[in-house]
């Protein structure tokens, strides 16, 4: 019966304990994932889309570009008809999320700014807060590779905020534009996580009634 009593007690603490954070990467390598494909709703837990009728397509350049093989993002022209697909990576890159996410990075790739200028800017959007505008991004390095004026290794983003709905990389300077690659993001798990007060009270609850239970069989033996 002891026995029973502390498995009610410790599965009512065990869901007072938080849903753990899940960290999602996004590399666009998968299947289906070929050269001009456009990025949009691929993935449950972000959309990709561009503006003023460009769109964000793949772009298998994975070497000489170091992100993960094969593929990166640029945006481009989606064309049409007889009209071909342009990939010109110098348009917005939007990244909308599904739930708010946390501590965001990834990877600008070809940028052939000289180190320390700005490439791109971002505005960076929060479920409980005001926006960032207009945020640096900046070249880290000049790591030539496949020609004296094309970068092939990463130029990290680390975008260390909590609540984060949707960024706009935006107002790009770079002279050939920028590609992204390997997106890395957490977001807190929602399934089975109801509020506190409706956890603590559950594992109140079972604790309540088993020890009620207990006392009742008690009662009856010394009768």
């Amino acid at each position: 019966m002891n026995n029973r009593f502390l498995g009610a007690a410790l599965l009512g603490l065990s869901l007072l304990v938080p849903a753990q954070a899940s960290i999602i990467t996004i590399n666009f390598d998968g299947p289906g994932m070929t050269n001009f494909v456009q990025v949009n709703n691929q993935y449950p837990s972000v959309t990709f889309s561009s503006s003023g009728g460009d769109v964000v397509m793949i772009n298998a350049q994975n070497p000489p570009y170091q992100g993960s093989v094969p593929n990166l993002i640029c945006s481009g022209s989606p064309g049409g008809g007889v009209i071909p697909a342009v990939i010109d990576c110098t348009h917005d890159i939007i990244l909308t999320f599904t739930n708010p996410v946390d501590n965001l990075s990834f990877g600008a790739y070809g940028n052939q700014n000289s180190v320390g200028s700005t490439f791109t800017l971002v505005d960076i959007f929060f479920a409980a807060a005001p926006a960032i505008t207009n945020l640096p991004l900046t070249v880290s390095h000049t790591d030539k590779c496949a020609s004296p004026i094309v970068d092939c290794a990463v130029d990290p983003v680390s975008l260390s905020y909590t609540g984060i709905t949707q960024i706009v990389l935006h107002n790009n300077t770079d002279p050939a534009g920028t590609a992204y690659d390997d997106f890395t993001f957490s977001t807190q798990a929602t399934t089975h996580n109801p509020e506190p007060s409706t956890l603590l009270l559950t594992g109140m609850c079972g604790i309540f009634w088993t020890g009620r239970r207990f006392l009742a069989r008690k009662n009856r033996k010394n009768s």
